[in-house]
């Protein structure tokens, strides 16, 4: 009875193109990111180390 309904159902696409949209954008996000040079980070990875001269209190 379940497997009629399952097999029939045209709601069952949804959670397949879901799935596939977050591959695709899981997959460019990771491309993008390993693409870059380290060059592109450096300022970024230094911003915790650098001396703040204006204290936010």
């Amino acid at each position: 009875m379940y497997a009629q309904l399952f097999t029939q159902s045209p709601l069952l696409v949804l959670p397949l193109v879901a799935l596939a949209l977050f591959g695709a954008v899981f997959f460019t996000v990771v491309v993008r990111v390993f693409a870059r040079r380290a060059q592109t980070y450096d300022a970024a990875a230094s911003l915790p180390l650098e001396n703040d001269e204006a204290r936010h209190v």
